[in-house]
């Protein structure tokens, strides 16, 4: 999997820094090991990352943006439908990684990534399915034991 470019956070950092609000700050990092202390965000989002990972990664990526969570905080996942949403699609989800070369789409159009959010401790998961998009919404517990 190829990372944004330095060049390119770059930019995206300068174009934030034009609004006077709260200055966000983007980096370059890997998702399995984040570069931020533990129970630091209220909230953590992917964006079509899942389906570029191999199952071990995806959960390394789950178990640390729990760790990177505060207590009650929310864990949102956008990312490619799966076969259980669109049966009716399966030629096309199968077909999708030999034309778009993904190599781990097939196993993550199968996985069970509630499972592996539950797995890391999350709770209250939610998914919802729009188009061609699905959602996974989870909380870190609000109280830690």
């Amino acid at each position: 999997m190829k990372p944004l470019s330095s060049p390119k956070i770059q930019k995206a950092n300068r174009l934030l820094s034009q609004d006077r609000g709260n200055l966000p700050q983007l980096l370059q990092a890997n998702a399995e090991s984040l570069p931020y202390v533990d129970n630091y965000f209220h909230g953590v989002s992917s964006v079509f990352l899942f389906h570029e990972l191999p199952a071990p990664a995806r959960q390394n990526v789950i178990n640390e943006c729990f760790r990177v969570l505060k207590l009650g905080g929310v864990f949102v996942i956008c990312d490619s439908i799966q076969l259980e949403d669109s049966p009716e699609l399966k030629a096309a989800i199968d077909n999708f990684p030999v034309m778009m070369h993904e190599p781990y789409y097939p196993h993550y159009a199968t996985d069970n990534i509630v499972e592996r959010l539950q797995a890391a401790g999350f709770v209250e998961v939610a998914q919802e399915v729009h188009f061609m998009s699905k959602y996974f919404i989870a909380r870190k517990p609000a109280l830690s034991g």
